[in-house]
């Protein structure tokens, strides 16, 4: 190209020729990759690329889609005024161009106006001369912009063409061009001169974040004419980056045609365009590697991963999988793959398992080996799972996290396992908190082992050495020998003891093998010579690297952080020095970049790269650099490429990933900062967890966090903060004054609340959990330095686990309760009150309960509504699942969320039943019977297997589902095994085994008394009177040992429990008297502890268990060293016992009721349990705080059956279970007991006078008490005396006591029959009717006149209980009816009970809540009437036409129903406010208000002539709106949840509270919203 070419060339802006992001070509269908090509000085959108600017060659859109690897590549090209004469834009820079590409590539329409979606697919930039520096700054301003984060992560590849990294070549040639060219130079132009400031510091900046690309450079070969002179326009060390992984080319091309092909034949274009292929190719491979890692199940894939709780850490480990890969160089690491061991490994076509341990030292590339060896599965298709320990991060470091990841992964790429791992949601196991062996035994034993798939599994474990216990991980993967699937594991980690020797307890079946990946010294010089960047001949490069690779000691971290080192010399003399002063090992190494640290000449610079050293090494997991930065605070803020900061003042120590991830460059540099040496400069531990605990406290107590968390625009550093501050407290000092004064504050003010907040957003409750423990190590330590602070710590920590265990149901789905909602609630006598709770008494307030602090308490199940004789004598759980046992025959089954009743509950098979069980998931439930033995299904109620029992009937012992719920066990006491298989069309029962011993002469004596067995159904035990315990192999059977003394005289007296432990041969028992035994029967091994105990009960994963006796006490203990953990005492005999499928519960059966109990230990236990601590570690910490706080209840709890609260306010009556009546003051509490059974008959209803005058109720025996109440005179208290007593024998149950709103008298209503009786007692009335269960109240309009409401009747009488008007209730009819016989159907309401009737506070609506007598607590069904159409005498009269005086038949009334949106969140109806505000229960057990907006009504009567002649009044019912009216006022605890508070809570409207029975007490939770 001539001067005169340069000077006359303008930018041409047309349509041709657009400026911005242009669309060239799209592939038909959806595309894999965008390209986008960026031109250079002077050039053009279409003209740069096109030769002679012919439109036929720009090759682009005319040579590239035809190319049948870039068909699916959309291309676009992106135009910018960078012309030689735009004499306008001369302040434009080239920062000025990339933000321009940015903004394009982010907001830029096609021509249709439709977003380009840049950065859904890989970017790949091809760039001409001044384009490619347009791109180096775009991407590097885009990596500090969140605003393109997606865009900059999208971006691939660049391929450079002819770009002048380091400017021009030539001074005086660029003189020459822009004395030519422009008279004023544009900026732009001025910043291409040679090593100009600006081109220094975008290639610093773009060398630390190219290693992310793949980068490809060519260089031109030929002059171009520029004017009279032929000059290199960019030479090339200037068109080369010098970067590692960097691939350079020549092009015989000058710089104006480097970028201009004559044909799709044309040599240079061939080359680029293989490139670009290569670069597709590549992108297709990880396309195709990704959909093999995730199945296009994407919703069943998250559902698991949440289950499994690894959604976050699964990316985690990607990004680690990928920073090692990226570190891999090209013709290493191959040679393992001609190892023979590792052929062995991963080709044997047999279907044996295989082990194989990579072992090395640190630093010799052990990682990026697993990385590849990763890769390379993946890309020959193989199913190939990976795991990368890491000992920087505190989650990454445990074996649960290791196999739900795995468990992940695997079903990610088999759909079976994918479904079957799902299904076991239904077991409400706590995936992430639960132990280890729960997680390989229910998944990877009782599902993936079975699955029968021949294709084997690699799973690549990398870091061994760094696990918590890398013994534990060995003995687990190990035990795979009864897997289906052929497994090939290996595990890379360095050489330690403790790994060989658990390496020689592996079975031989595995095969394993030892490779060892040092002195391999090929593949660390062939990265030495690709990181070195010098110039210089080739003697001398190699030279160098020769150097370096005799003194690594074949170590990758060192030779690596020496070579950078001397890419920044300048000189040879330089790299002389550098080579010279090579240090010798890693120690002197890290010694001498610490000195680099150390000596940094800036102060502020060396202060805050001392503030990243100190984050970076004791963090506790990865912190991505935007965290760091925030973390290190205002040091920080001033800085503009804190990335480049960061690697340049850190001296090596800090690297950074693609990801941009901040990490210790390895392990032994965290070592080596922190080692306590007094040398030239060292991390201090407990300053750098000081200076931690400070950034968390100053992300949690940022102003307007609240606000952020409101909006979903947390600071990034806060997930960190909310999970690790409290681990940093106790690494930290605990007598540092600040420490104390950031601590106090942030628990004493509204952050800790905001934190709990933020917990509660991100699903991460159990971190409470944690730092309650934490709080708890803090507090003792401080216990002799400051009492009353200690004091005050420890409280917290008591705090913390309770609100997770008692409202985290209601954290989970109003986050925000934890401010107002949720500290009312609290024990007065708990820190969250007294500093929270207290202050929000205007609104909201709880009165009544007396206990001053948190129990253990999470709910109560009663029994108590039963018939007298039900009696619970058993209890099992699993799933989400308790089914209980009552004597009388029935089964009782309740969800352990909300211990709401099943609608198939009970289940009542008329015979008596020795024994139930329920499958793991809850989904079956088997029974056996005296005369049969059922199985249902739970969750639809239907019995789908009945068998006879064998004759003569065996008496049941133990009983187990097992081949995946397809098989039912049974042992019994003839000492046989019996099967019965479920899946048969007709199952019959099948002798397994038959225990028979040749010492049973007497068979009285040979009856078995007790039997157990195994999770898997293997083993049995069998107790007999007078004779061993004994254990036996149930295949064959074989007989395995005797529990006897050496005299053979048994060892144990009687037996009342036995059970197996889940992971070893090992037996748990409790005799007669009250020993606690554990035998081994494999190794005679026998061990016992007095207990007193009359049951028991273990854990599912067999580390606790817990015993009850007859005095009601309950005590936890670890099972492997019978460590007390946990004791309490209250009253009631325990009958039974059984442990949450989590463990982290506890259930007791005491009579008529069962006791749910879930107390700190079990939590903590659980939370410690998840991060792999040894069992006798955690059982010894458990114990050292929970014996110090033993619960003890306050005594026998009499149930409250019925309460009312005085019309007049302040006064309310409750009465109780054993027949005791008392009076409350709302001020003073308790005043009196006014009555009191001398039968302890249960009170049943109880009700006040309008007046407030008298207090009336009745007991289980139909004896009806009226007492009159006196009102507070002064200082005079109340005074309650009996006025009447009315026995009703013989007249039915009594349903409902009601008072006249004016007269001295009151109806006694029962099923059939009413009675009008004076204050006096005299019984005025009585009448009977045909109709049941009818409910009466006072007709609304009217209060002279009664309503009675029964199913299929309305009827009106005045309280001289004299019929005035009748109506049948025609019921609405289902919608989707049609035929006549269906409408009769559907309107039938046999069956039915109608459970409440409330009025609406204007009178002019009566509702009714129907529902099912196994439910009579849920709202079913919602009804309104009208109370216009129920007609009072006087309205009848004058409603009345002449017709209808002559017709005596009954009036019809037809009720509406509800809205189906409203009636389906409400649990129970409980009352109206003004303004016809519903006040309800809804089903997460919250109380609301909607306010009910009625529409008009009124009775319409229409006329019938016939036999059966009837007046229709029709009410014109319309509906109620209540659109965007539902408040929720507040929620109830989760331990008030029972059905004695569903049955008796009611809202107070005098008191504007709500009367709520709580463990034998009352609460009043007064509340400002009940107006």
């Amino acid at each position: 190209m001539s001067t005169a070419d340069l000077s006359v060339h303008k930018i041409n802006v047309t349509e041709s020729e657009p400026l911005g992001l242009s669309v060239v070509y799209a592939p038909e269908h959806s595309r894999t990759v965008d390209i986008v090509f960026v031109h250079g000085l002077g050039g053009t959108s279409r003209g740069t690329w096109s030769k002679n600017r012919s439109p036929e060659l720009f090759w682009p859109s005319k040579f590239l889609p035809l190319e049948p690897e870039m068909g699916q590549a959309r291309i676009l090209t992106f135009a910018y005024n960078a012309g030689f004469h735009e004499l306008s834009h001369g302040t434009m820079s080239i920062l000025d161009f990339a933000k321009a590409l940015l903004f394009d590539l982010k907001y830029a329409k096609d021509e249709h106006v439709e977003d380009m979606d840049i950065g859904e697919v890989p970017l790949i930039f091809v760039a001409h001369s001044l384009g490619g520096l347009v791109v180096k700054k775009a991407y590097m301003q885009g990596q500090n912009d969140p605003e393109y984060a997606g865009i900059v992560k999208a971006v691939s590849a660049i391929t450079f063409l002819a770009t002048p990294h380091r400017g021009t070549n030539l001074a005086q040639a660029l003189n020459r061009i822009l004395t030519l060219s422009m008279p004023s130079p544009n900026k732009y132009i001025a910043e291409l001169a040679k090593d100009s400031l600006f081109l220094q510091k975008l290639n610093e900046q773009f060398r630390h974040i190219a290693p992310k690309l793949n980068i490809i450079s060519f260089y031109e070969t030929r002059p171009s004419s520029v004017g009279p002179t032929q000059v290199m326009v960019a030479e090339k060390d200037s068109s080369i980056l010098g970067y590692p992984g960097e691939i350079y080319k020549a092009l015989d091309a000058d710089h104006f045609s480097i970028c201009k092909y004559a044909s799709p034949t044309d040599p240079n274009y061939i080359k680029v365009k293989n490139v670009l292929e290569s670069f597709m190719s590549n992108i297709a491979k990880k396309n195709d590697a990704a959909k093999r890692l995730y199945s296009p199940d994407r919703k069943a894939l998250c559902d698991l991963g949440s289950l499994l709780a690894v959604s976050e850490l699964l990316d985690l480990d990607y990004e680690n999988y990928n920073f090692f890969r990226d570190q891999w160089t090209e013709g290493t690491n191959d040679w393992i793959l001609r190892v023979e061991d590792f052929i062995k490994w991963r080709d044997t076509q047999d279907s044996n398992h295989r082990m194989l341990w990579l072992s090395g030292g640190p630093a010799t590339g052990k990682s990026v080996m697993s990385s590849f060896i990763v890769n390379s599965l993946v890309e020959e298709g193989a199913s190939c799972q990976y795991f990368f320990i890491t000992f920087g991060n505190r989650g990454k470091r445990g074996l649960s996290l290791l196999l739900r990841s795995l468990a992940y992964q695997v079903a990610q790429s088999m759909p079976g396992i994918l479904q079957k791992v799902t299904e076991l949601r239904d077991e409400a196991i706590d995936f992430g908190t639960a132990d280890p062996k729960i997680i390989w035994d229910r998944i990877f034993k009782s599902i993936l082992f079975k699955l029968g798939e021949q294709h084997p599994l690699y799973w690549v474990i990398d870091g061994l050495d760094e696990a918590e216990d890398p013994s534990a991980v060995i003995k687990v993967l190990s035990d795979i020998s009864s897997s289906s699937v052929p497994i090939r594991i290996l595990f890379a980690g360095r050489r330690t003891s403790k790994i060989r020797a658990a390496f020689q307890k592996v079975p031989g079946t595995l095969g394993f093998k030892t490779i060892n990946i040092e002195g391999h010294l090929d593949d660390l010089r062939q990265h030495i010579h690709q990181e070195l960047v010098l110039p210089g001949s080739v003697e001398f490069i190699e030279d160098i690297e020769r150097r370096i690779v005799e003194q690594s000691q074949g170590n990758f971290l060192w030779a690596h952080l020496v070579v950078q080192n001397i890419n920044v010399c300048h000189t040879a003399t330089d790299v002389k020095q550098a080579l010279e002063e090579l240090p010798m090992g890693m120690e002197a190494l890290y010694g001498q970049m610490a000195l680099s640290v150390a000596r940094n000449s800036a102060p502020g610079d060396r202060s805050l790269a001392v503030k990243i050293l100190q984050c970076v090494t004791c963090s506790l997991r990865v912190l991505k650099v935007s965290e760091l930065a925030q973390a290190v605070g205002d040091a920080a803020s001033g800085i503009l490429d804190f990335q480049s900061f960061i690697l340049d003042i850190c001296s090596g120590f800090v690297i950074l990933d693609d990801d941009g991830n901040a990490a210790i460059v390895h392990q032994t540099a965290r070592n080596y900062l922190l080692q306590p040496d007094d040398l030239s400069f060292r991390i201090d531990r407990r300053t750098a967890n000081k200076e931690m605990f400070l950034s968390c406290m100053r992300c949690l107590m940022l102003p307007g966090l609240t606000a952020m968390l409101n909006r979903n625009k947390p600071p990034e550093f806060l997930d960190y903060a909310s999970q690790f501050w409290s681990s940093h407290l106790i690494s930290s000092s605990t007598h540092d004054p600040k420490i104390i004064e950031i601590l106090k504050k942030f628990l004493t003010e509204n952050w800790v609340l905001v934190w709990i907040h933020a917990l509660a957003v991100d699903s991460q409750l159990r971190i409470l959990i944690r730092a309650s423990k934490d709080l708890s190590r803090f507090a003792s330590k401080r216990r002799d330095e400051d009492p009353l602070g200690q004091e005050f710590f420890a409280s917290w920590a008591t705090d913390l686990p309770r609100i997770v265990g008692k409202f985290s149901n209601l954290l989970r789905r109003k986050p925000d309760s934890i401010y107002k909602s949720i500290p009312p609630f609290c024990p007065k006598g708990s820190l969250i009150y007294q500093l929270f709770g207290k202050r929000e008494a205007r609104d909201l307030m709880v009165i009544g309960p007396s206990t001053e602090t948190w129990d253990d308490s999470l709910a109560r199940i009663s029994l108590g509504y039963r018939p007298s004789n039900t009696v619970a004598s058993s209890i099992v759980t699993a799933g989400s699942q308790v089914a209980i046992l009552a004597s009388a025959g029935s089964i009782f089954l309740y969800d352990s969320s909300d211990f709401r009743e099943a609608i198939i509950s009970p289940i009542t098979p008329n015979e008596c039943i020795y024994v139930i069980e329920l499958n793991s998931t809850a989904t079956l439930l088997a029974m056996y019977g005296y005369r049969t033995t059922k199985v249902w299904e739970v969750y639809t109620g239907k019995c789908i297997t009945t068998i006879d029992n064998v004759e003569p009937r065996a008496k049941p012992l133990t009983m187990l589902f097992a081949n995946d719920d397809s098989t039912l066990l049974v042992g019994t006491d003839d000492r046989r095994i019996r099967s019965l298989e479920l899946v048969d069309t007709q199952p019959a029962w099948k002798v397994v085994a038959g225990l028979e011993d040749e010492d049973f002469e007497n068979p009285v004596r040979s009856t078995a008394t007790r039997m157990a067995l195994s999770q898997d159904g293997s083993m049995v035990a069998v107790a007999h009177l007078g004779h061993p315990l004994s254990a036996w192999e149930t295949d064959g059977p074989m007989h395995i040992g005797l529990c006897c003394r050496k005299d053979e005289t048994p060892t144990i007296n009687g037996v009342r429990k036995l059970v197996w432990r889940p992971h070893t041969p090992e037996i748990l028992g409790l005799s007669d008297d009250g020993l606690v035994f554990k035998w081994a029967p494999y190794d005679e091994e026998m061990d016992g502890m007095p207990t007193g105990a009359t049951t028991l009960s273990m854990s599912l994963d067999g580390v606790l268990f817990a015993t009850g006796d007859a005095h009601g006490r309950v005590q936890l203990y670890e099972t492997a060293t019978f460590s007390l953990l946990y004791q309490l005492d209250t009253q009631d005999t325990v009958l039974d016992l059984a442990f949450s499928p989590d463990s982290r519960r506890f259930y007791d059966i005491r009579g008529s009721y069962a006791n749910v109990w879930e107390p700190n230990v079990l939590i903590e236990f659980a939370e410690q349990s998840s991060q792999n601590m040894d069992s006798v570690s955690i059982a010894g910490t458990l114990w050292s705080s929970s014996s110090e706080a033993t619960v003890v209840s306050s005594g026998q709890v009499d149930s409250i059956t019925a309460l009312a609260g005085s019309p007049n306010g302040r006064l309310y009556c409750c009465a109780t279970g054993d027949g005791v009546v008392s009076l409350h003051d709302m001020e003073d509490g308790k005043l009196m007991d006014i009555y009191s059974s001398s039968a302890y008959m249960a009170i049943e209803h109880l009700c006040w006078s309008c007046d407030g005058r008298y207090v009336c109720f009745t007991d289980v025996s139909n004896q009806v008490i009226v007492m009159s109440i006196t009102q507070w005179i002064g200082e005079r208290k109340p005074v309650a005396e009996q006025t009447a007593t009315v026995p009703l024998r013989k007249v039915g149950k009594i349903s409902r006591l009601l008072f006249h709103p004016e007269l001295g008298s009151f109806l006694i209503c029962t099923s059939s029959q009413i009675f009008a009786i004076s204050v006096s007692s005299s019984v005025k009335q009585s009448r009977k009717f045909e109709d049941k269960q009818i409910r009466w109240i006072v007709h609304p309009e009217d209060p002279t006149f009664l309503l009675g409401f029964g199913i299929s009747t309305i009827y009106l009488l005045d309280w001289k209980l004299t019929e005035i008007q009748r109506y049948s209730i025609s019921w609405p009819l289902d919608e989707a009816t049609d035929s006549k016989t269906d409408r009769a159907t559907k309107s039938s309401t046999e069956g039915h009970l109608l459970n409440r009737i409330l009025v609406t506070h204007d009178k002019k609506h009566v509702v009714l809540q129907m529902g099912s007598p196994k439910d009579h607590m849920g709202a079913q069904e919602l009804y309104f009437v009208a109370t216009s159409a129920l007609l009072t005498p006087a309205k009848l009269a004058s409603a009345a036409t002449p017709q209808e005086h002559q017709t005596s038949g009954p009036r019809s009334i037809c009720p509406s129903a509800l809205s189906v949106d409203l009636t389906s969140i409400i649990e129970l109806p409980l009352a109206f406010l003004p303004g016809d505000r519903l006040v309800f229960l809804s089903k997460s057990f919250a109380i609301c208000s909607v306010e009910l907006r009625w529409g008009t009504s009124s009775p319409s009567p229409s006329h019938n002539a016939g036999p059966s002649s009837e007046t229709a009044v029709t009410a014109q019912n319309v509906g109620p709106h209540f659109e965007n009216s539902t408040r929720e006022l507040f929620a109830l605890p989760g331990d008030w949840i029972s059905r004695d508070c569903l049955a008796v809570c009611s809202v107070w409207a005098a008191e504007k509270s709500l009367l709520c029975p709580r463990n034998g007490e009352v609460a009043v939770v007064k509340s400002a919203a009940l107006i």
